[in-house]
């Protein structure tokens, strides 16, 4: 460890070695292709969206069942016995006068629907008066709903369902609302694009305010602005194309702008910010090769490291989180590949000229000095270096404080509750999801979405005749069941009489052939009974996506079946607790993954033991702090009124791995460039100490106008009407505010400090090996 005190030395500037290995040299291909690569990146834009949009796919709405899960297994026995369940419209509607069932009203209802009823998307239309089925009619009998049945699956009929609610015609003075899944989906699209729309109007102009701000000059501002123009279109098509082959969320998309601006922008902020230094000493060419060798280099592993976050959502059984780790990487990939190679080649063609159309900004909002004599004579001694400095007097009592702190802000992660995010209070506030609330509030067996027990006689044939025998099996089965939780508020079953028929009467007829039944009961038990299959509801007072929901799907998975049958369990508690338990067993690699792929790209970059520890450790930090907002925010409800949502009481399963994914591989962003530089000063200077403050506040200004991009990009979606998008952006940007001051300011120069030459030790055969792949420069002699 160095002797000196860790103020900064007051001697000249020491200039950095000159860079050598692959990335100086992609700075010689840059400068030398210059003029061509430019229309080459452009051509690329062009030829991947005329290429998506001839041959692209469509992103999907769901993507959270797990293959081969028992709620799998029953949704195939149920479609193969009973058939696919049909896409269907839900239209509800009020009677003033509170006797929805009266044949006055039902015409009207009749009469609202009679364009949807001509509909080819339509197969036909279900309605009290119609069917007299109790489950259309509320309880209170002032509302009814007619139910619309529709050709198409429901992710085919998003499509449909704008035109189809267009077509009802509510009857004059009566409130009607319209919903259904297909429909959900169609105003929750609407809403994706409408908040997409509104983060970009809202971050980028204070992007370029940012960006004015570290340049002070137009042209030096509008280029990163120019390069995330390049690589979001692409990213976008690559998406497209990819939804081609494999299922892409609608999710994505929300991901993949949040990462690319936040990328896009910073990297050519760091790009430009270090060749318009390196300038001020050296010509254009030289310069461009000195800007790739350190921070085109810098640049290339932290988008490598955040592409391994993203890589690690592909190891999840769940279509949904693999394709946002595919979007993601498919958006860090077009950043890379235009922010390497157009970049420098438009900054060769600019050359000096990147100082042009100078913006006079107020001294005291320079993020960087753009006096070239005051920079020099400032270089490494600012705001940033002088908090370095004074930590590193004294860090381990400014680290343990700290580090405190940042734990004790995310212990509330303990206590968080996992859901998949589809119970009522998960959707948007759209109209579809009022109607939903009131059919759940009003209607018989709306208050829960029931677990469905899917039970199998092989080789029976049940529909020619439920035998006693197995009727009474069936109703001491549902007699168990009961007993397994006493929240369990009702089951209906085969065993259930419809309105009308008394139980006795109703059991003696459920054993005669279909042939000797009443038709219109042929047609009741033909929604129960199926060849060799029948099935029941089990209704709780439990939120179906929550962990009392799934503990009741433990509960009567384990309840013993009836003699000689196999029970398999579906619906949405069911599903929930098949993508918890494949979710859990996946975090552990994918975390792993992330972890020591990290390290490994860390130390082939640095060629030291410690930096990677160093690194994935102060990542891990800040992620933890950002997962406790995340929980005391956005589950316990706390400023719920200021953000404006309302709190489902559970948390999406794929934030946290999402927030994970994406902010351990954003961290490293700034870890990155800020060990680089730090390594830089420590070869120039060969004192811990000095390397540590100077690395530092070189890059202050442009770390600070680097986490402000980032801050209003994802705060843009913390505005967002999606509560799991919103609380996306608002933790994020927490995430990076704690990465970028307090890691970046208290807990790293403490750290280096503290381990002193260990920083960059490792054994020397290993740091030559390192060195010869051409990304690791080794220490000069002396």
């Amino acid at each position: 460890m160095s002797s000196n005190p860790a103020t900064p030395s007051p001697a000249p500037h020491v200039r950095e070695p000159h860079p050598s290995g692959i990335f100086a040299a992609v700075g010689r291909f840059d400068y030398r292709f210059r003029r061509w690569l430019p229309l080459i990146g452009l051509a690329m834009v062009i030829g991947t969206n005329v290429w998506a949009a001839s041959s692209g796919g469509t992103l999907i709405q769901g993507g959270w069942v797990i293959d081969g899960s028992e709620e799998q297994k029953a949704a195939t026995v149920l479609a193969e016995r009973f058939g696919s369940e049909a896409t269907t419209m839900l239209v509800v509607y009020r009677d003033p006068a509170g006797e929805a069932a009266s044949p006055d009203f039902q015409a009207k209802v009749q009469a609202s629907l009679a364009t949807v009823v001509d509909d080819p998307a339509v197969t036909k239309v279900q309605t009290y008066g119609s069917t007299q089925a109790p489950a259309l009619l509320s309880t209170d009998r002032a509302y009814t709903m007619a139910v619309v049945y529709l050709a198409k699956g429901v992710e085919e009929a998003v499509d449909d369902a704008g035109r189809l609610a267009g077509e009802v015609k509510p009857p004059a003075g009566v409130q009607t609302w319209i919903t259904g899944v297909a429909q959900v989906y169609h105003e929750f699209n609407a809403k994706i694009e409408s908040d997409l729309f509104m983060a970009e109007a809202i971050s980028l102009p204070i992007a370029l305010l940012i960006l004015l701000a570290v340049f002070g000059t137009l042209v030096g501002a509008a280029l990163p602005l120019v390069i995330a123009g390049f690589a979001m279109p692409t990213a976008f098509a690559l998406i497209s194309l990819l939804a081609r082959v494999t299922e892409m969320s609608i999710f994505v998309t929300n991901i993949a702008t949040m990462i690319g601006l936040a990328l896009a922008i910073d990297y050519s902020l760091f790009m430009v910010s270090r060749f318009r230094e390196e300038l001020r000493h050296h010509d254009v060419e030289i310069a461009l090769e000195r800007m790739m060798g350190s921070v085109g280099k810098a640049v290339a592993v932290s988008g490598i490291a955040v592409a391994i976050g993203l890589s690690s959502l592909v190891v999840f059984d769940a279509a949904a989180l693999r394709s946002m780790g595919l979007g993601g990487i498919a958006t860090v990939v077009s950043t890379l590949v235009f922010g390497l190679t157009v970049l420098p080649a438009l900054l060769a063609m600019l050359g000096p000229r990147v100082n042009r159309l100078r913006v006079p900004v107020p001294r005291f909002m320079r993020l960087v000095e753009d006096d070239t004599a005051e920079a020099d004579r400032r270089q490494g001694h600012g705001v940033w270096a002088w908090i370095a400095a004074r930590v590193m007097r004294g860090p381990v009592l400014v680290a343990i404080p700290v580090l405190a702190i940042l734990f004790l802000a995310g212990s509330p992660f303990l206590g968080i509750q996992l859901s998949t995010g589809q119970n009522l209070t998960d959707l948007p506030p759209v109209p579809s999801r009022i109607a939903f609330e009131l059919i759940h509030d009003k209607f018989p067996g709306g208050e829960s979405d029931p677990i469905t027990a899917v039970i199998t006689w092989r080789g029976e044939d049940l529909a020619g005749g439920l035998s006693p025998e197995r009727q009474q099996q069936i109703d001491d089965y549902i007699g168990r069941l009961r007993a397994s939780d006493p929240k369990v508020s009702d089951i209906e079953s085969v065993l259930t009489p419809p309105p009308g028929v008394s139980a006795d009467q109703y059991r003696g007829l459920l054993a005669l052939p279909p042939e000797q039944r009443p038709s219109a009961l042929n047609d009741y038990v033909g929604d129960w009974l199926a060849g060799d299959t029948t099935k029941l509801r089990v209704f709780s007072t439990y939120v179906p996506d929550s962990d009392d929901g799934r503990a009741l799907v433990d509960r009567i998975r384990a309840v013993p079946p009836p003699p000689g049958a196999q029970v398999l369990t579906g619906g949405l508690p069911s599903r929930s607790a098949d993508f918890l338990a494949s979710f859990r067993a996946s975090v552990p690699i994918a975390i792993l993954i992330v972890v020591l792929v990290t390290g490994i790209v860390l130390f082939l970059t640095f060629g030291s033991v410690f930096l990677p520890i160093k690194a994935v450790l102060m990542s891990l930090i800040s992620v933890t702090a950002s997962f406790g907002a995340l929980v005391w925010i956005f589950q316990q409800g706390h400023l719920s009124g200021v953000l404006g949502f309302e709190s489902s009481g559970t948390i999406a399963a794929w934030q946290p791995i999402i927030m994970f994914a994406i902010l351990f591989g954003l961290s490293m962003d700034y870890e990155v460039l800020l060990l680089s530089r730090i390594r830089e000063r420590y070869l120039a200077t060969r004192d811990n100490a000095r390397a540590v403050a100077e690395g530092i506040g070189l890059t202050g200004g442009i770390i600070t106008g680097a986490a402000l991009i980032m801050v209003a990009v994802f705060a843009a979606f913390g505005m967002s009407s999606i509560t799991s998008i919103k609380s996306l952006g608002v933790t994020m940007s927490l995430a990076v505010l704690i990465d970028a001051t307090i890691v970046r300011g208290l807990l790293v120069p403490a750290f280096m400090r503290i381990m002193g030459r260990v920083n960059w030790w490792a054994p020397a055969w290993i740091q030559a090996a390192v060195a010869r792949l051409g990304l690791y420069e080794r220490a000069p002699a002396g």
